[in-house]
């Protein structure tokens, strides 16, 4: 191998450069995207035993050597040239930073890259003055051996800005040193080189920890000379593509690789072991297809199906004797996920001022758990933008409204706009926000100002929704539940004063025989809010029967059905063998606690008695119609009134009260 000069890097750029792919996951990625840019379809990557090494072969169009030091080591280069083209099968780039070598200086001591490709390599090299003698390997910037370049190059030389070619007189070549001589009197000229890389392949080294060590050294004369190559004839038998191994990783990243998963339930991507927490990432971050699953959530499955730019067809990673193939996750997808229903599904569908992108935003009953799928994840060009986010909604958010989000997930795919070299940092984690089509991302996203609106407004909305609905309707139920067992209770005391005899019983029966209303203004009170409520949260009630569950939510239609053919909603209570209702009444704080009428059979409760504020429902309504009918029942007997009071007040249907 010898030395080849990429021309030079600053330090200070340098350190900026390889430091912004954090963590090791982010800078890996950068390979994949280079497999893609080359128009790969499938992606291979291995890690050693020990994960000292991690091997990354693709079957894509490969590089020659002239490509590797003008492209692939070229910081920026031309990149925002690339940016504008597509590949050869119509992809857009994704690798057109012009950085991504660097991507991996701080995680391992060198990189080897090996390729080929079966193309011809054209430059022009200018020279000011003649006579002159040069060196063909110098002007095309890779060191090849005389032998081997000699059969593929072929080169011109015209006077410099025209298309007059110098006579072959004029010119002479000697392959022996080798060197390209052109005589006195031509001026300048401009020497047009080609070289048929059919039959070329390379093997480089880029020696990452020299090159850190010269950058720490600020050595700028020397900075070049960390990459060596060496370029041989291509085999017969040779398949095309690259293959990058990334060699002696630190020992920091092996740690983190070797990472055993944490025992117990494991919930989170977090505590899983270091490898998996690899895929997981890895699949979150490159190109690839979705993973299967999209049948079982057909709302999703819709969404995307015409939503993300072209994949890898496979991206496989091997360790040991493992092998698995991966896939794009997303949460609806996932084992663990909860049901996905489609009042909470968000279409995204944006289409304004160059920028188009469609996706989902996805509200759920319960907190998303992996929590790494809390959050929308940004894909440009089919790579995620950094992890998932609600582009600073959280910090404009409070109370349910911010508790919210970690209910939400989702996936929104740019499929133009938001230029990889205008809009996104050098490590692809975030976007700039001066970018005109990140502003008009961000606005549909989340609105304008300080009040979160668009489709996150939307999401949060529907999440609400359910919340409050469930609760407002476990209320209800709850609520009924506990006027239904005050009732009861009640009426259980009043059978077990009858059953045991004596005065209390007798005084009972004689009560129960009155038809006489005793009833002294609480009949004219406006009746109290009980029974069944006309709506739910913001949804319409309906009454049902014999339903298999007290109640059900249509959360589409808008709509409550509650079985009010279940005991709880039945305000009758049963005195040893008369019915009577219980009506409930929101009277004044002068009026009785309660009233009976034995001639309508009515039990009339004042639940604006100052009693109320003393006690919960339940112990407020067994209170109310304990003291009525003792007091009914005494006749004047304070003694006796305080007996029966008492017994019913203590009595329970349910013995752990």
């Amino acid at each position: 191998m010898q030395g080849m000069s990429v021309g030079g890097v600053d330090p200070s750029i340098l350190r900026e450069l390889s430091g912004v792919y954090k963590p090791f996951i982010k800078a890996f990625k950068e390979l994949v995207s280079n497999s893609y840019d080359a128009d790969a379809s499938e992606v291979s990557i291995e890690f050693r035993d020990d994960f000292s090494v991690a091997t990354v072969t693709d079957d894509g169009s490969g590089m020659s050597p002239f490509e590797f030091r003008n492209e692939f080591t070229r910081i920026g280069g031309s990149s925002r040239k690339w940016s504008r083209e597509k590949t050869r099968k119509g992809r857009e780039r994704i690798g057109n930073k012009g950085i991504g070598f660097l991507a991996l200086a701080r995680y391992a001591d060198r990189m080897v890259v090996e390729s080929s490709r079966p193309h011809e390599f054209q430059t022009v090299h200018r020279i000011q003055k003649t006579p002159t003698a040069f060196d063909p390997r110098e002007a095309l910037g890779v060191p090849i051996s005389p032998e081997l370049l000699q059969p593929v190059f072929e080169f011109d030389v015209r006077k410099a800005g025209t298309n007059t070619k110098v006579r072959k007189s004029c010119i002479k070549i000697d392959w022996t040193r080798p060197k390209v001589s052109i005589s006195d009197g031509v001026g300048a000229v401009d020497v047009e080189m080609r070289v048929d890389c059919r039959k070329l392949a390379f093997r480089a080294t880029l020696d990452f920890d020299r090159l850190l060590k010269l950058a720490d050294n600020a050595d700028l004369e020397k900075l070049s000379d960390f990459t060596l190559i060496e370029v041989f004839a291509l085999p017969r038998k040779s398949s095309r593509g690259t293959r990058i191994s990334v060699e002696q990783l630190k020992p920091f990243v092996k740690r983190e690789l070797r990472a055993e998963r944490r025992k117990g339930f494991v919930r989170n991507v977090a505590s899983r072991s270091g490898l998996e927490q690899l895929v997981w990432h890895l699949s979150r971050c490159t190109p690839i297809d979705y993973q299967k699953g999209l049948e079982a959530c057909e709302a999703i499955a819709s969404l995307l199906k015409d939503a993300s730019p072209p994949t890898l067809d496979a991206l496989q990673l091997k360790h040991g004797k493992s092998s698995e193939t991966l896939r794009r996750p997303l949460y609806p997808f996932q084992s663990e996920a909860a049901v996905t229903h489609r009042d909470m599904v968000t279409p995204v569908e944006i289409n304004d001022g160059g920028l188009v992108a469609k996706g989902f935003i996805a509200g759920y009953e319960s907190v998303v758990f992996p929590a790494e799928y809390r959050g929308v994840s940004i894909r440009v060009r089919g790579v995620a933008i950094g992890d998932p986010t609600f582009l600073g909604a959280e910090f404009l958010l409070t109370g349910a409204h911010k508790a919210a989000l970690s209910q939400i997930t989702g996936e929104i795919n740019v499929l133009r706009g938001l230029d990889a070299v205008d809009s996104l940092n050098p490590g692809r984690e975030s976007f700039y926000e001066e970018s005109v089509d990140f502003q008009i991302l961000k606005r549909a996203f989340r609105g304008e100002g300080e009040r979160v609106g668009g489709y996150l407004g939307k999401t949060i909305d529907a999440v609400l929704r359910r919340s409050q609905a469930r609760s407002s309707l476990q209320n209800a139920l709850g609520r009924a539940g506990y006027i239904r067992r005050a009732i009861d209770d009640v009426s259980a005391g009043v059978t077990h004063l009858m059953s045991s005899g004596g005065a209390p019983a007798a005084a009972i029966r004689g009560m129960l025989k009155s038809k006489i209303s005793h009833t002294n203004g609480l009949a004219s009170a406006k009746e109290a809010p009980f029974g069944v409520p006309p709506k739910i949260g913001s949804m319409s009630v309906q009454r049902s029967q014999r339903m298999p569950n007290a109640a059900e939510i249509d959360y589409e239609s808008g709509i409550v059905k509650i079985d009010t053919s279940r005991p709880e909603w039945d305000n009758h209570i049963v005195l040893f063998k008369r019915r009577f209702d219980v009506i409930h009444k929101q009277g004044s704080a002068s009026q009785s606690i309660a009233e009976v009428d034995f001639k309508d059979n009515r039990i009339l409760v004042n639940w604006g008695h100052p009693a109320r504020s003393q006690m919960d429902e339940r112990g407020f309504l067994r209170t109310a119609l304990a003291w009525v009918l003792a007091r009914q029942a005494a006749e004047g007997d304070a003694d006796r009134m305080m007996e029966i009071a008492i017994t019913l007040l203590s009595f329970t249907t349910q013995p752990n009260d």
